[in-house]
């Protein structure tokens, strides 16, 4: 599994701080452990995405306006 590059990791915490109201996560260096830990499991969906044969019926998928972000 590829690690998260260490800009992408720093953007996410600074995200997280940002938009958090969880005291703990105000802490940068918590911050940054969260931001890390979030990345990589986002890549290991990822990976385990690109391992599924999409003709399985028994693979379970979204359309684009369920997993799209609420506009601001």
């Amino acid at each position: 599994m590829e690690q998260p590059r260490d800009e992408a990791v720093d953007e996410r915490a600074a995200e997280l701080q940002d938009e958090t109201e969880d005291e703990d996560l105000k802490d940068p260096e918590a911050a940054h452990v969260a931001a890390d830990q979030i990345l990589k499991e986002s890549r290991e969906r990822q990976e385990q995405a690109d391992d599924l044969d999409p003709a399985d019926a028994e693979v379970i998928r979204r359309s684009s306006e369920e997993t799209a972000a609420e506009p601001e």
